[in-house]
């Protein structure tokens, strides 16, 4: 259980900084790749390109996204976003268009590293999810000061519930130092996709885990 001071509720518009601030501070923190792709880049690129690229707008139809607060300091302290089923008509649509989901080349950003290390994922959904029936977890970030107090665990199960109402399979790509946090809540790891980070400059391999949750209930 979260503190009680931590309460959830929708985001708005206007939350787009913060919810993008969370994702780096998150991030840059512990991510073994995130300064092998971000680390030359200019102070706040990371933040630029997630509040254009992510949360313009922050709510859509088909994507929800929910804040923890910490109502003593009235700061965004967290955040999860997930994307509903859609219909049929939506989702034939959609794969007619195509995502469009991709970085721009900028200066400092390894976008080589950055392809290579969201294509593996990006293929299992392609081949596992479906958009009629099921959801996905785009995202599930919380402040390092505010880490492992149970506010991630109160944001999924937000979005649990709502999958289980619908009897939808949840999805979510999750980096290594999340992989626990999404079992402990009731995911599963599916399949891994593996990147060396030797080819970058690092020193290790990087292994991000494409993980399910089956709905559960009557």
């Amino acid at each position: 259980m979260p503190p009680p001071s931590i309460t959830t509720q929708l985001a708005t518009e206007d939350d787009a900084p913060a919810l993008a601030s969370i994702m780096t501070a998150a991030f840059s923190a512990a991510d073994a790749a995130y300064p092998l792709i971000w680390g030359s880049a200019a102070e706040g690129t990371h933040d630029m390109i997630s509040i254009v690229g992510l949360f313009t707008p922050v709510q859509k139809p088909e994507r929800v996204t929910y804040k923890a607060v910490d109502e003593e300091t009235q700061k965004v302290v967290g955040f999860a976003t997930w994307t509903l089923p859609k219909g049929k008509l939506e989702s034939e649509e959609g794969k007619m268009k195509g995502d469009g989901g991709g970085l721009p080349r900028l200066p400092g950003v390894n976008v080589d590293l950055w392809m290579e290390k969201v294509g593996g994922t990006r293929r299992f959904a392609e081949r596992d999810v479906d958009a009629e029936r099921d959801m996905d977890l785009s995202f599930c970030f919380v402040h390092p000061q505010y880490q492992r107090q149970g506010v991630a665990s109160s944001l999924l199960k937000l979005g649990s519930q709502e999958a289980d109402a619908r009897k939808a399979r949840f999805w979510c790509t999750s980096t290594p130092q999340a992989v626990s946090t999404y079992e402990k809540n009731g995911w599963r790891v599916v399949e891994t996709h593996e990147v060396d980070l030797g080819k970058y400059g690092g020193n290790s391999i990087y292994t991000r885990a494409w993980m399910v949750r089956e709905p559960r209930g009557d």
